[in-house]
């Protein structure tokens, strides 16, 4: 069985254009969601798994995230700045040299996800193969994603790449949480740049393989997108974005 890992990064420098006016006066991992800035969901599953460092990149109003995070206990963070954001890939390869030379996660901070039975991070570190895989994706069910924005997952969630594949779950999204070998950074090109190019490279030499989510997901990247997972999620605290910038929207 594949050993326990040791990092993650959280994907967090984004403008979070599709926030506004929220994102006008805090950045988008800092948005509450049900009660808590929605950065911390992907927080309190990697402390759960038991990860003991924290890479995060910040660029937009990355001054109230930088004392966010320095409060945060139960995991070392670092934090990789970026003086406009690189995007997922430029991201990444910006973050290589803290990242080292092992397997870690990766998690966007606009996803919350919960778990049926085993985790979601304990199955793919469990069906991790690093000897075939550069990537090993977490996906889910396009018909139970909320916030799902069309995209092109179906040219990397494939039949013949997917684990588990389910017809009856079919069609599935990246689910914007997954496993990545520092290799495939090597020789990324530097500046900003989407993380699908080095997903379609690992396609192309059979290295992407994608596993699907058992649980409940969520993309919180608009003001409905949270609405829609507030009245989702257990339990959910109130007063969750500022009324009054809702209203004005409105």
């Amino acid at each position: 069985m594949p050993g326990k890992i040791k990092k993650a990064m959280v994907l967090a420098a984004g403008y979070g254009t599709r926030l506004k006016p929220l994102t006008d006066r805090m950045p988008k991992p800092l948005v509450p969601v049900a009660g808590k800035p929605m950065i911390e969901y992907a927080l309190d599953r990697l402390r759960a798994y038991g990860i003991e460092e924290v890479v995060i990149n910040v660029s937009h109003l990355k001054e109230q995230l930088n004392a966010y995070l320095a409060e945060c206990r139960g995991l070392t963070i670092q934090l990789s700045e970026e003086a406009e954001p690189l995007e997922t890939g430029g991201g990444l390869k910006k973050a290589l040299p803290l990242l080292g030379s092992e397997t870690f996660f990766y998690i966007n901070s606009d996803i919350i996800w919960l778990d049926d039975g085993e985790t979601a991070l304990d199955r793919l570190s469990r069906c991790w193969d690093e000897a075939k895989m550069d990537f090993l994706l977490l996906a889910q069910s396009r018909a139970r994603a909320v916030g799902y924005d069309q995209g092109e997952d179906h040219l990397f969630v494939r039949r013949d790449n997917t684990i588990e594949w389910n017809d009856r779950e079919a069609p599935y999204i990246i689910a914007s949480v997954g496993i990545i070998h520092p290799r495939v950074l090597a020789n990324a090109p530097e500046g900003r740049f989407s993380v699908k190019k080095l997903w379609l490279q690992a396609l192309s030499q059979n290295r992407l393989f994608c596993l699907p989510h058992r649980g409940r997901w969520f993309q919180t990247g608009t003001i409905a997108d949270i609405e829609k997972a507030e009245r989702l999620l257990p339990q959910p605290a109130p007063a969750v974005v500022d009324q009054d910038l809702l209203n004005a929207e409105r």
